[in-house]
């Protein structure tokens, strides 16, 4: 009997810590590939195709924006399945990354129910059970543990 594999997505973030726990709470359905900023986004986007692209927009070095731009250039119709979850979510952004036609915004904090819908979404899966085991209070608490963690 040959295993399923689960669908491929990508984390895009700056932040260690965001990133172990979005990957952590998103390993139960997904294969999760990391990135560390934006240069290193797009190289994985040359190489391997993803269900979906959880995207920050402020990283040192290529932003979120260059990333945007490399697939309007390179592929276009992968802009759908962006999700952009960053804490600078202005107005102004919000607006900016409509031009792109991204799948959704998320603001930083998130809830970690309307993460996990929106990625699976995104990535057309259907619903888990896994968003409901944690409260969008318990986010705050794993946050700052992970935080301790890497300090």
């Amino acid at each position: 009997m040959s295993k399923i594999e689960k669908p491929a997505v990508l984390v895009a973030d700056d932040n260690v810590p965001t990133r172990t726990l979005i990957t952590a709470l998103l390993q139960k359905d997904f294969t999760v590939d990391e990135a560390g900023d934006g240069a290193e986004a797009i190289e994985k986007l040359r190489t391997k195709s993803y269900a979906a692209v959880l995207l920050d927009l402020l990283m040192p070095g290529m932003d979120g924006y260059a990333v945007l731009e490399f697939l309007q250039t390179h592929d276009p119709g992968m802009l759908r399945r962006v999700l952009v979850v960053t804490a600078a979510l202005t107005r102004k952004d919000r607006a900016r990354t409509q031009q792109y036609r991204v799948f959704n915004a998320i603001s930083k904090p998130f809830d970690v129910d309307a993460l996990l819908g929106a990625v699976r979404e995104c990535a057309g899966e259907s619903p888990s059970s896994l968003g409901s085991l944690l409260s969008s209070g318990m986010i705050f608490l794993l946050a700052d543990l992970l935080q301790h963690r890497w300090m």
